[in-house]
């Protein structure tokens, strides 16, 4: 059934009557270009060129294989992550890092989860795979939660982890950086170092790492290289945090400090240098960090997500503010990221778009911002996007859309109940709405949806990474534009590809 929704005096009816040329780079655009079949029209990430080397940035995996319990009010998933696991893995290589660092906490023992020693063992055999899939080298790192005990009272706990995975701490070298991870587990054997967490645990670097780390990173400022310290626990709770500080500061060539722990993004400053703490992969939106490193010292930092929509209980058990600001998901550390908006057009009364920060943000409070992809009209192609609906009422792409904006076929999301299904595909025409397949799963905001929209053989697909795929045939020989929207609200994108 064919379902028809008027869509009203501020959306498509008058998406055409402004044309934002939002920098002046936008404003000399070359004309329209055709393609031939196969080519790639656009493609970017929108984080600026000129990159020395890249890391993916991980932590707070929590695996826990086979295990069927969620915790803190089921904000933490550790009962699917067979199948989080082999999708993150995927996610990585696709991201063609230079380096991933994997932050700690990457299986659920230690304190608070208590696992005996065969399902420790499992956690570790586990996490072995995991890494033995990743197609690019990698660091993992000590967490609160990777030994066996609930107390860490002496190194030789880590004899396990470590022989799966190597020296608690380390470095590698990229170009013109050296990346430096650290265990910050303190042992505290009868309690000598204070009280400490639930647990006993207390935090820091002992006197032999500090040792190590404060002449790794005078090597490296005497090579001229610059330095990201990685580490769990944010260092502004180690018991030992001021001769930390010392050392970081006094190395002369330390751009950043990059931890988790807390599940949650955050920036603090520890001597002038930014502390970067970043969203658990753990509970939804499982997110990981991409982080840009310039030959100049910037540093771009881009939030993005694995894509796990599917399961009722992962939208509704989403942290609340977790993520934070637009500002914390995306950000810029010692210069400007800003790009200019080119190849693309951008329709709707109160349309606004920027690419800044590693993302393009596109908002319209009061109608619908739609958009284009500055190229002739494509009778077959396929469009591919990583989008976050930061705020209202729907989002999506279109295809084969007139130049104006108008008409075209819609693949939309909302995270509002409504007659025309939570995931639809509609033929907009004459200002009405001709619902052609449509579902309903439990979409949220800010959680990261990749849409996939092909085009081909009389027929267009949308396709949204592990929810559905939803199929509709298109008028033969029909050729148009293609592009995304955001209607009254904001919508972040950090991937983006049209190929013809």
């Amino acid at each position: 059934m064919i379902l028809r929704t008027a869509l009203g005096r501020r959306s498509f009816l008058r998406l055409g009557s402004a044309v934002f040329a939002l920098s002046s780079a936008a404003a000399r655009k070359a004309p329209a270009q055709t393609f031939r079949e196969g080519s790639t029209v656009y493609t970017g990430r929108f984080a600026p060129d000129g990159a020395a080397c890249r890391l993916a940035f991980v932590s707070d995996h929590h695996y826990w294989p086979n295990h069927l319990e969620n915790w803190g009010g089921g904000n933490q998933i550790t009962s699917n992550c067979e199948r989080r696991m082999p999708d993150l893995i995927q996610v990585l290589n696709e991201e063609h890092p230079d380096l991933s660092i994997h932050a700690g906490d990457v299986i659920s023992a230690g304190g608070s989860f208590f696992p005996p020693p065969e399902e420790y063992a499992k956690q570790l055999a586990f996490a072995k795979r995991f890494y033995s899939g990743l197609a690019h080298p990698f660091i993992p790192l000590i967490g609160n939660h990777e030994t066996l005990e609930a107390q860490y009272v002496s190194e030789s706990q880590l004899e396990p982890w470590s022989r799966h995975f190597g020296a608690p701490y380390r470095h590698h070298e990229l170009k013109g950086w050296r990346v430096v991870g650290v265990n910050c587990l303190l042992p505290n054997p009868n309690a000598r170092q204070g009280k400490g967490d639930s647990y006993g645990n207390v935090y820091g670097i002992d006197d032999n790492q500090l040792e190590w780390l404060q002449g790794t990173l005078r090597d490296a400022a005497a090579r001229g290289q610059k330095a990201v310290v990685c580490a769990h626990v944010p260092p502004n709770q180690w018991l030992n945090a001021a001769e930390f500080e010392r050392i970081i500061t006094s190395a002369g060539c330390v751009k950043a400090v990059l931890c988790g722990h807390a599940h949650r993004n955050a920036l603090l400053l520890m001597g002038g240098i930014p502390i970067l703490i970043r969203v658990g992969n753990v509970s939804s939106p499982f997110g990981y960090s991409m982080v840009h490193l310039y030959p100049d010292g910037r540093i771009v930092v881009v939030q993005k997500s694995q894509h796990f929509p599917l399961d009722d209980f992962i939208s509704q058990g989403m942290q609340a503010g977790a993520q934070g600001s637009e500002a914390d998901r995306y950000l810029t550390l010692g210069g400007s990221s800003r790009l200019p908006l080119e190849g693309f057009r951008v329709l709707g009364n109160d349309a606004q778009a920027v690419i800044v920060d590693g993302h393009l943000r596109l908002t319209s409070r009061n109608d619908r911002a739609l958009v284009l992809f500055d190229a002739a009209a494509l009778r077959s192609a396929r469009l591919t996007l990583t989008a976050v609906k930061a705020a209202g009422e729907r989002m999506g792409a279109v295809a084969l859309a007139g130049s104006n904006g108008e008409g075209g076929i819609e693949a939309a999301l909302t995270s509002r109940y409504s007659p025309d299904g939570k995931v639809y595909l509609a033929r907009n025409r004459a200002g009405m709405r001709e619902v052609l397949a449509r579902s309903w799963f439990n979409i949220s905001d800010n959680i990261a949806y990749r849409l996939t929209l092909d085009v081909r053989n009389g027929r267009i697909a949308a396709s949204w990474k592990n929810m559905l795929e939803l199929e509709a045939p298109v008028e033969p020989g029909a050729s148009g534009q293609f592009g995304f929207w955001i209607e009254r609200g904001t919508m972040f994108v950090t991937d983006l590809k049209l190929e013809s």
